[in-house]
């Protein structure tokens, strides 16, 4: 188990603030989402982009209007994120974040210069090619960079700060959530130039990935690099000319296991051969149960009044607006319906602004609880714990919300507990791991693609979510309310049984190891891999990253893998 001083003593404070700050540009996605969702509930973004409704004496969205400004972000995020493999791998990760600056700098201004939604739509989806490059970048370069033992530490991260740049999105919607004048928009809208305009200024003194050098024949560059972000004592010691010659030699016996006989990055084809394809499934089937059993979480004020849930990629792209307003659609238009809302109902709509603030603000410590526990339980235990709690929630939300008639208040409090707890168990396990399981899970030759093709399926699962969810809801559709929970937490349940018998432990492994165990004949079960010893050049890394480095020099330059009959487990080893 990897305690928080393992942790600290395999990063150095440089390298934690050069991996950490890269995850700054996870900051843009979580701002623009919680953004979005507060902005489209300012009167000022009414006035500009909605029609007037006589009736009610204010400004509303078509509905139209809405759904194209919401989801059609998401196609910006799969260029994003189709593009940014082969750019990576040819370029580097500074020049993907570069790219992530470029685009989010010229898609605000398009959003902030907008008088029609056509073009504020068309900034979105610039903003939102940015977000699917940093969402595939960062992790590839964090794990890349980071020791064995704090890899999943620092890759979780990434949930972390998506949730603090919606949390920085909560408080200013809150301060302009009044505001009838243009600024009033534009000024939530533009803040989020903040975290590009930061990283251009710093990403002159962001490394580039020794392994990426090391894959351009660059071995003196990536020595420079790994004496430069790891621990003196290890620089004294030459461990990190051993890293490096190590790599180098994994590199080299990859070449030759796929008889290539040289060390380029392989193709999109071989992302399902042989054992690349166990290991683009696990990548990819993360990814997809992340959004499909995380986007549900649930608007507490709708359970409270109505009984009825809402999912994350609902609540969160639409977000204080449905808090605000029920959307009632009549002849296209969207109304709003005051009476369906608990805010509005009891008369304190004014204050679902400082609501949807204190609920971000919770989310902050769980994430990184989260990215503790990943690495003191391992991805395994946590992934399962996560999936079992998070349909234990929706079962008994479900189960309740279902009942006919008015609920008495003890059962309205065990749903929203429930809801609560629901958000807990999400954050703390699939929320961060999946990103650290897709980028430290593929082989060094398709690292970047495992991550780009796992990304995909991701933001097709989360535009599934996203545009179905309303129809599972609402009348006078399939109108389920909280028994949707029955749905999304079976989802959760299959989650649960496949990282049980599909996702292998990790954990303290370094990225070599891993190609060792993926590369055994036969194939080594999920369930052994935590109690499966390495010997050969990968756990050399493993040994020289921080895992186990008493036994480095007992370690030889062969390949051999010794199954877990009559072995120690890798407590004793690490």
């Amino acid at each position: 188990m990897a305690s928080l001083k393992t942790i600290a003593a395999a990063v150095t404070p440089k390298l934690l603030a050069i991996t950490l700050f890269l995850a700054l540009g996870n900051v843009i996605y979580g701002y623009d989402t919680a953004s979005f969702g507060g902005v489209q509930a300012i009167p000022a973004f009414g006035k500009q982009f909605g029609i007037f409704d006589p009736t009610l004496g204010q400004y509303a969205l078509p509905a139209k209007t809405s759904s194209l400004l919401t989801s059609l972000a998401f196609a910006g995020k799969l260029i994003g994120t189709i593009i940014i493999g082969p750019c990576t791998e040819r370029f580097g990760h500074k020049f993907g974040m570069l790219l992530v600056c470029i685009f989010t700098i010229i898609g605000t201004i398009i959003e902030c210069t907008s008088k029609k939604a056509a073009q504020f739509l068309v900034g979105r989806i610039i903003v939102y090619i940015g977000v699917g490059i940093v969402e595939n970048v960062v992790p590839t370069y964090q794990s890349e960079i980071v020791p064995a033992p704090a890899r999943g530490f620092v890759v979780g991260s990434l949930q972390m700060f998506l949730v603090c740049g919606a949390l920085v999105a909560s408080g200013v919607n809150r301060r302009y959530s009044e505001f009838v004048i243009s600024s009033g928009w534009i000024i939530p809208v533009a803040i989020q130039l903040v975290a590009p305009v930061l990283i251009l200024l710093g990403l002159y003194f962001i490394p580039p990935s020794p392994r990426w050098l090391l894959y351009k024949g660059r071995r003196d560059e990536a020595i420079a690099v790994l004496e430069n972000v790891r621990p003196k004592r290890d620089v004294a010691a030459g461990l990190c000319v051993e890293e490096a010659n190590a790599i180098e030699e994994s590199i080299r016996e990859e070449a030759k296991l796929r008889k290539s006989g040289t060390n380029e990055k392989l193709g999109w084809i071989d992302l399902f051969k042989g054992p690349n394809l166990r290991r683009t499934t696990i990548a990819t089937l993360v990814f997809a149960f992340q959004q499909l059993t995380g986007t549900i979480r649930s608007s507490l004020s709708k359970i409270a009044v109505n009984y009825r849930s809402s999912g994350q990629g609902f609540s969160s792209q639409y977000g204080t607006y449905v808090f605000i307003t029920n959307i009632r659609v009549v002849s296209g238009v969207a109304y709003f319906d005051s009476n369906s809302v608990f805010y509005i109902r009891e008369g304190l709509g004014s204050m679902a602004f400082t609501y949807s603030l204190i609920n971000t603000a919770i989310s902050v410590p769980v994430c990184f609880l989260g990215m503790v526990l990943l690495e003191y339980f391992g991805r395994r235990p946590v992934l399962i714990g996560g999936a079992f709690f998070q349909s234990l929630w929706l079962y008994i939300m479900a189960g309740i919300g279902g009942q006919s008639g008015k609920l008495p208040k003890a059962n309205i409090n065990m749903m929203v507990a429930s809801v609560m707890l629901f958000n807990f168990s999400f954050s703390a396990s699939w929320a961060p791991l999946s990103y650290v399981v897709a980028s430290e899970v593929g082989t060094g030759a398709l690292r970047e693609k495992t991550m780009a093709f796992s990304s995909v399926i991701n933001v097709i699962c989360a535009f599934a979510v996203s545009f179905t969810l309303p129809y599972l809801l609402n009348p006078p559709y399939a109108n389920l309310q909280a028994k949707v929970g029955y749905i999304y937490g079976s989802i959760a349940a299959v989650a649960m049984i496949y990282a049980i018998f599909f996702v292998p432990e990790m954990r303290g492994r370094s990225l070599e190891e891993l190609d060792e165990l993926f590369e055994h004949k036969p194939s080594i079960p999920a369930w052994k891999f935590r109690s499966t010893k390495t010997t050969g050049i990968g756990a050399k890394v493993a040994a020289l990253e921080g895992s186990g480095r008493k036994n480095l020099d007992n370690f030889v330059n062969e390949s051999e893998i010794v199954p877990e009959d009559g072995m120690k487990n890798d407590e004793d080893i690490y």
